[in-house]
């Protein structure tokens, strides 16, 4: 270990911090930037050649993925860790990568924040109890049940997109989670993308007009046998067994949650439109029969590569796994479209990592 690393050891522990957090970067700037958002492989390193791989750890050793979202595709070992404790390990340099649907918490002081680029795309359903009753919504009226201003199941509002169905005449007990979490942050977006909602409700918890504060899954998925429950839950979290609603699909169409990108750019058919900062909310659905409820998975990664005696090659078998999760889909998660990708830099020791194979 270098005498200016056992220092900032020594330091460390006499403060009261994480020593991980002193051993973070080997050598080299941190670059904050992202210029743009997305993943694609660099024509080059800057300046000719990229840094010699020095010895380390091994590449064959599996990528640690770390948070709240699992891994669908690729090689590595995944671990649910919670946002901040998925960054923590990240900052500390013993993960390779956070996948997730919050922003990232403040990086601590003397370590640039990490980069988050869009990787996936998941649905958000809508499950409720009213047996009997297969339920069609439009996201208007959606936000106005989850807000209290709709109360009751056989409101005027339900009823006008439910014709022939006998609506139960029973209050809405809507079911929130308390703690922070993307599926939230993903359906306020489109609240007050609707109007419905005002700006300030644009958070990652929220308990408005909510019966029910939930800080865990399993709260909810428990509050759904209670007749008139209303809960949303990623694709792929949702319970078996339980009633989902229909959503109404730009052009009319009532369709149930997949998970697909469903934004089209006027006048460009096809071409995908994603938040131009990290973590930003999604537009609107507006291709004709598209899903439109639904959130972004983001992947977080360190800027600079060489901490805590990591491999060039390491570095470019994670540009790969990120390159691998956008293309492919599975556990509730598209990947995201090629037309949506862009590029995203990381650096090992100053020098632009690209994929060498």
């Amino acid at each position: 270990m270098r005498a200016a690393e056992r220092h900032a050891v020594r330091a460390s522990r006499g403060s009261g911090s994480r020593p991980g957090l002193a051993l973070l970067l080997r050598a080299g700037p941190l670059i904050a930037a992202v210029v743009g958002w997305g993943l694609a492989v660099q024509a080059g390193p800057p300046e000719g050649q990229p840094a010699p791989d020095p010895p380390g750890v091994s590449v064959s050793l599996p990528l640690r993925v770390v948070g709240s979202t699992p891994l669908w595709v690729g090689g590595a070992v995944g671990e649910a860790l919670p946002t901040e404790d998925a960054f923590a390990e990240l900052y500390a340099g013993r993960a390779d990568l956070v996948l997730g649907t919050l922003p990232p918490p403040v990086a601590p002081r003397g370590v640039a924040p990490a980069v988050s680029v869009p990787v996936g795309v998941y649905a958000v359903s809508v499950a409720y109890s009213l047996p009997g009753v297969q339920l069609r919504l439009d996201v208007p009226t959606l936000c106005a049940l989850l807000s209290g201003r709709v109360s009751r199941w056989d409101a005027p509002a339900v009823a006008a997109l439910n014709p022939g169905v006998r609506l139960p005449a029973l209050p809405v007990l809507v079911s929130a989670r308390t703690a922070r979490n993307g599926v939230s942050l993903a359906v306020a977006g489109a609240c007050v993308k609707a109007g419905v909602w005002p700006s300030s409700q644009l958070k990652s918890s929220w308990a408005a007009g909510a019966a029910f504060g939930r800080a865990t899954l399993g709260a909810q998925r428990t509050d759904l046998n209670l007749p008139g429950a209303l809960a949303v839950f990623a694709l792929q979290a949702t319970p078996r067994g339980v009633q989902v609603a229909q959503l109404r699909a730009p052009g009319g169409a009532f369709v149930s949650p997949v998970s697909e990108l469903g934004v089209t750019v006027p006048g460009a058919p096809g071409v995908a439109v994603l938040p131009g900062e990290a973590f930003g909310v999604l537009r609107a659905a507006d291709r004709v029969g598209a899903y439109p409820l639904r959130g972004l998975v983001w992947a977080s990664f360190l800027p600079e590569q060489a901490y805590r005696d990591r491999t060039l090659e390491r570095a470019r078998a994670l540009l790969r796994l990120l390159g691998t999760l956008r293309s492919g889909g599975g556990r509730g998660v598209a990947g995201l479209p090629v037309n949506a990708w862009g590029p995203v830099v990381m650096t090992f020791l100053g020098a632009r990592v690209t994929d060498a194979e």
